[in-house]
């Protein structure tokens, strides 16, 4: 009887064991963890806060990168997360009017890792500014070839805060950029432009205008612009220009003389040719120098 029970007790431990992969069982199998992710997202970059109206503020900023992916963004305002968003811009209303807001925005992904957090200021005009902003000062308008030009100017200033400018073309409106610069584009050659531009603050009030006038450069013309020499004696410089690198229509000695100004437009070129244009400076002795480096343009 005592032998019975010995072996039903080996029968017993032999089946465990096979239950847990021992004996002559399968082996056991084991599969490795999915690795956690701890890679914090980077920083939204560029954060901007500009006023909307009396009791709003629009914010943007450029998109963050994390190594699995990132799922939103979190947005704080003075401290405290007011939304969570998926794009990169959000627009908070109900603020009040004369009061500063600071902003923050961070990344975050689908392991919960943030970013650290980006931040910007915005200042809310208050309902009862009727000061106007300064005029732009130093405004300027030079042609861009012969279908732009390149508008810049100085900052505005205002009791409360410039949002942004006011561009016209010809007395209508054609852009609101935040920056002092313009580039417009799509003239037509040969034609005089008059531009304007006034400042603006978040309260609607806009400053008086400034203006400026351009000519843009005709057809088939090519612009030239070139750094002055800086040597003892110069009193001009000339243009050399042809159809093949390295070889001009005008004998050396023999270029356009341009006067002593680092800027010349050539005219009545032809169309669907390729121009290259060198430079050389003179001096009052009739000395000239080498020619400069050498560019083209194709004209259309």
């Amino acid at each position: 009887m005592k032998r019975l029970n010995s072996l039903l007790l080996i029968a017993a431990i032999t089946v465990v064991l096979a239950a847990c992969g021992g004996g002559t069982g399968n082996p056991a199998t084991w599969s490795n963890p999915t690795p956690i992710d701890t890679i914090l997202p980077s920083q939204p970059n560029g954060l901007t806060a500009v006023a909307a109206g009396a009791t709003g503020a629009s914010l943007a900023w450029g998109a963050a990168t994390d190594n699995m992916g990132v799922t939103g963004y979190i947005v704080s305002r003075n401290g405290t997360q007011i939304a969570t968003s998926t794009t990169t811009s959000f627009v908070d209303t109900g603020l009040s009017a004369g009061t500063t807001y600071t902003y923050a925005v961070a990344a975050r992904d689908a392991a919960g890792n943030v970013s650290s957090a980006a931040s910007a200021s915005v200042t809310i005009a208050s309902a009862s500014d009727t000061t106007p902003p300064s005029q732009p000062a130093g405004f300027t308008a030079v042609a861009a070839g012969s279908t732009g030009a390149n508008l810049s100017w100085t900052a505005s200033t205002d009791n409360v805060g410039v949002t942004g400018y006011i561009v016209r073309r010809g007395g209508t409106q054609i852009a609101t950029p935040t920056a002092t610069s313009f580039a417009d584009t799509g003239l037509s050659p040969g034609t005089t432009y008059t531009y304007t531009v006034a400042a603006r603050d978040a309260a609607g009030n806009a400053s008086s205008a400034a203006s400026a006038s351009v000519t843009s450069a005709p057809s088939n013309s090519a612009s030239l612009e070139w750094d002055p020499v800086a040597a003892p004696n110069i009193n001009g410089y000339r243009v050399y220009f042809g159809n093949a690198p390295g070889t001009y229509l005008q004998p050396l000695g023999q270029g356009i003389s341009v006067g002593n100004v680092t800027t010349y437009t050539l005219l009545g070129l032809s169309s669907a040719t390729r121009y290259y244009f060198v430079v050389t400076a003179t001096d009052t002795l009739n000395n000239e120098s080498t020619y400069s480096n050498e560019v083209f343009k194709d004209i259309p």
